[in-house]
């Protein structure tokens, strides 16, 4: 058989995808290096991928800006092995290990704002010693406890903390759900983990790329109702429960078990704290209902930090990153400076009360 048809038609092939691409970039041109402009620390999208090497999922020696949603920069620094933090980690320090999702993280905020840098530096004016203790932030956006386990079973427990705070939010259950469409967040295969890696940077190099996610994101934010010039109105969580709720409560369950023999195996002491969200601040909850009553289960000491964000009158606007716009709520659910302080205020003086930390 000829190879010369087949030739021809992949020529036919690359040619169309370069005049498609050369097409693209002229309509949608816009300078090839300008996310490393807007950080200044020429990593472009590799800040945002997955690290399979280190004690931390973050790529490391990260110094420069990370760009959220609604284009909101806000400064990241990581350490030599993957952690949102700038020191190391220490063998004389008392290390505590902060696990969650993008509420440990510390989403739209500096480093310095997150609630385990806040809590850090509250238990070091505790202590009178900036090298006492060291609480490092190993939180990931959208990670799930399947995620947050995996993450501590192959590399947190090797950092040898004296202490694992797990930050547990209200979509923590629902969030199973992509577990169960077989989606996966956090990838375990070191290979295709870089493999996956260089793709995503040659997509986002690709001008054709950009105008499909710009496509795609403009009609997600159509079907979710909402209007990007006044960013996102929060909403009310639903009042009937999902159809797989208890499916997703009992996965839930399963993996948190899993994590607390983890760590009882190893010696490690945990501890859980509940974040609640904007909704949760006058509504009952069903995510805090299910960790208290499995922290008590298993004999796990729980803070449940809600009360102390009640104590605000305008806790809403003050502790979160929104404002009132006509009787309703604009802008993201993630907690502000101020709500990250007063949830480390509250975290530091329960771990001293109760002496899960050095006396």
């Amino acid at each position: 058989m000829s190879l010369k048809k087949p030739a021809l038609y992949a020529a036919i092939i690359v040619a169309t995808v370069i005049a498609t691409e050369s097409l693209a970039r002229v309509w949608n041109w816009r300078p090839p290096d300008w996310w490393n402009a807007a950080a200044g620390d020429g990593m472009g999208p590799l800040r945002y991928f997955h690290y399979s090497s280190g004690l931390g999922d973050l790529i490391p020696n990260q110094d420069g800006l990370w760009i959220g949603g609604f284009y909101r920069p806000f400064h990241v620094q990581t350490n030599s092995v993957g952690l949102r933090n700038i020191e190391e980690p220490s063998d004389d320090a008392f290390k505590i290990l902060a696990v969650g999702d993008s509420m440990t993280f510390g989403l739209f905020v500096a480093n310095d704002d997150t609630w385990p840098a806040r809590a850090e530096s509250r238990l070091r004016e505790h202590y009178g010693n900036a090298r006492r203790v060291q609480v490092f932030n190993a939180g990931i956006v959208n990670y799930t406890i399947l995620d947050e386990l995996a993450y501590l079973r192959e590399k947190g427990i090797y950092l040898k903390p004296n202490l694992v705070v797990l930050g547990v939010y209200e979509n923590d259950i629902d969030d199973l759900r992509q577990e169960k469409n077989g989606v996966v967040q956090r990838p375990h295969d070191g290979i295709k983990t870089r493999t996956l890696m260089w793709l995503k940077l040659l997509a986002h190099n690709s001008a054709l790329f950009t105008i499909a996610e710009q496509i795609k994101a403009q009609m997600q934010l159509a079907a979710a109702g909402v209007d990007i010039r006044r960013s996102n109105p929060t909403r009310s969580l639903p009042r009937e429960p999902a159809p797989d709720q208890d499916v997703l409560i009992k996965r839930y369950g399963q993996l948190f078990r899993e994590t607390t023999a983890l760590l009882k195996s190893n010696g490690i002491p945990l501890v859980v704290i509940y974040i609640p969200g904007i909704w949760t601040l006058s509504e009952t909850s069903m995510m805090e209902s299910t960790i208290r009553a499995l922290t008590a289960e298993a004999g796990v000491p729980y803070l449940d930090l809600t009360p102390a964000m009640q104590d605000e009158q305008d806790a809403a606007e003050d502790f979160y990153l929104l404002r009132r716009y006509n009787g309703v709520f604009i802008g993201n659910p993630h907690m502000s400076p101020q709500g990250y302080a007063v949830a480390a205020r509250a975290l530091v003086d329960w771990l001293i009360a109760n002496e899960f930390v050095p006396p």
